[in-house]
């Protein structure tokens, strides 16, 4: 009988240990985050990460810009064309739309690739992206990781200067920090990424797999920063799990159906009707890749498909102008249930082989 001991501890503190481990793997949300997921839930990844879909809660929290909707109304340049997603929110960075000129042919700029093709498709025209970005923006986007590993990240960029810069941050409440005087950042795991601009507002270039983060699964904070130079048009990443098949193109598209601009159903990464990207142009070749730690870049692979991607600003104003004008544009956290359940389940195996053994 004095044996018996040992298998019955080895019962109860085994599902224990398994559910001390579970909990401490999963990522979780830091401290004193007062921001949430915009429409409530948070965006996957793997997948499309759409940026003008940053999370709720304002300025300092949500996001920083020091151009913003509440400046364009009382500077007087509001509307701009991305005004008819999360209508009336005015505590918001200056949200655009590509190709608002064909969308209204009195306003906005029309967005096309390097060989002169619409942006992001001739059949889906319209999408999301952050206008008027300087090198103080960011914004943060709560993210679920579905399964831990290493990513690669693409997206499609207009620069209006060369280079232009950008990092990626993650707080996956596991207490690294890269940046005391910016704690709810995390850890910058791209590190900085300088690349060639394409020298227009309106002009796009995709970059596949420019960086390659590595991620532990669950629910954290992704906060995302302009580098460099002023004038960096972005709208989504595009997250694909190393070894997992992934395209490396910008996925399904963000925002409304083609010519609607309304908003996308809530918390889907493919939302938003005929917003699949287009073909980039086989021209591409020589355009500079982007490189880490500021090391001059390879040049992008050319051609492919390009899917979904954001799109650029302007009104109309003049390509190449680098005044603060001319960048002007004419985009529930997840609870602990399931892993509540497990645990319940477990402690009632547990449990049942516990009143086995005493019945024997």
């Amino acid at each position: 009988m004095a044996h018996s001991h040992a298998p019955l501890a080895c019962l109860v503190l085994l599902p224990a240990a398994v559910f001390a481990w579970s909990f401490e793997a999963q990522a979780a949300i830091p401290a004193g985050y007062t921001g949430t997921p915009y429409l409530g839930t948070a965006q996957a990844i793997p997948g499309r990460v759409d940026l003008a879909r940053m999370d709720e809660g304002g300025l300092n929290v949500a996001f920083f810009a020091d151009h913003r909707r509440e400046n364009a109304v009382g500077e007087g340049y509001s509307p701009i064309s991305g005004d008819d997603f999360r209508m009336g929110n005015l505590n918001l960075p200056n949200i655009c739309k590509t190709n608002k000129k064909k969308e209204v042919p009195t306003e906005g700029s029309e967005d096309f690739w390097e060989d002169g093709t619409r942006y992001p498709s001739e059949a889906a025209p319209y999408e999301y992206y952050m206008g008027y970005a300087h090198t103080v923006d960011w914004v943060r986007v709560t993210v679920n990781v579905k399964q831990a590993g290493k990513y690669n990240v693409s997206s499609n960029w207009a620069c209006a200067n060369d280079p232009c810069g950008l990092s990626i941050w993650f707080n996956d409440g596991g207490g690294k920090v890269d940046n005391q005087d910016r704690p709810l950042d995390g850890a910058n795991k791209s590190g900085p990424i300088e690349f060639q601009g394409t020298n227009d507002y309106h002009k796009w270039r995709k970059y596949p797999n420019f960086a390659q983060v590595d991620l532990t699964a669950g629910e954290q904070l992704m906060t995302f920063h302009v580098e460099v130079k002023d004038h960096l048009q972005y709208g989504f990443l595009q997250f694909d799990l190393v070894g997992g098949g992934g395209s490396g193109t910008g996925g399904s598209g963000a925002g409304g159906a083609a010519g609607s601009g309304s908003a996308a159903a809530a918390g889907s990464t493919s939302a938003g009707a005929a917003s699949s990207g287009g073909t980039p142009p086989a021209s591409t070749a020589g355009a500079g890749g982007m490189s880490s730690n500021g090391a001059a870049g390879a040049p992008a692979t050319p051609g492919g498909t390009g899917s979904g991607g954001s799109a650029a600003p302007n009104n109309g104003l003049g390509s190449g102008d680098n005044t603060d004008t001319a960048s002007s544009c004419a985009i529930s956290r997840l609870g602990n249930a399931g892993r509540a359940s497990g645990l319940a389940g477990l402690l009632l195996a547990g449990a049942l082989l516990l009143r086995r053994r005493r019945a024997v």
